[in-house]
């Protein structure tokens, strides 16, 4: 559980993060109990209310529930060297400074992009950008205004080499394949919405 309170967020873009342990882990929940540990302890520099993600996504595909609250809405994260604000993280389970996440491990992060993007209305289109003012971070200070791709690694917020030097150049990159995700879903849901079958 949160070791205290998780507050709504309005999110306007989304940072790719991962959790630097070893790739050939056997148990999804250990690593993100440890990440848990090292993110809410008080013993570390951070002493966050929870872990920092609103999701996780495992080598196999598997998709998990991060922060408190996130299957429920936004929520505020935390991020290694201050939260810059309105951004909802997902968290990719290994680490991807020499290699790729699993072809799995990717399609469930576009998924994952891709409901959030329709959830919250966020235009996660090629090239798409978003301005906002910045909350504080050790790579924007307070009041600075920050111009992003929606979809964006983490290490473009902070002074941090996440999600890993393989992976990191290819995160912007993944927005056609999440606009593509949502066309496909819109051209399956609006004809069910127009027929009766579905509620919008």
């Amino acid at each position: 559980p949160a070791k205290g309170p998780i507050y709504p967020e309005t999110p306007q873009f989304f940072l790719v993060h991962h959790t630097a342990t070893p790739n050939n882990y056997a148990d999804p929940i250990a690593v993100m109990r440890e990440a848990y540990r090292l993110h809410t302890g008080t013993s570390a520099t951070k002493g966050w209310a929870d872990v920092a993600y609103e999701f996780f996504v495992g080598k196999d595909g598997q998709v998990y529930e991060g922060r408190t609250g996130s299957l429920g809405g936004p929520v505020v994260a935390d991020a290694t060297g201050g939260s810059q604000g309105f951004a909802q993280l997902v968290c990719l389970l290994g680490d991807f400074t020499s290699v790729m996440p699993t072809p799995e491990a990717l399609d469930s992060l576009v998924k994952v992009l891709a409901w959030m993007g329709d959830r919250y209305g966020i235009d996660t289109s090629p090239g798409a950008t978003v301005t906002f003012v910045s909350r504080g971070s050790q790579r924007f200070k307070p009041g600075t205004l920050v111009t992003t791709p929606t979809i964006a690694p983490h290490r473009a917020m902070s002074y941090t080499g996440c999600p890993g030097d393989a992976f990191a150049p290819h995160v912007t990159g993944l927005a056609a394949r999440v606009q593509a995700q949502r066309d496909a879903w819109a051209s399956v849901i609006k004809p069910a919405v127009r027929l009766g079958l579905v509620t919008p």
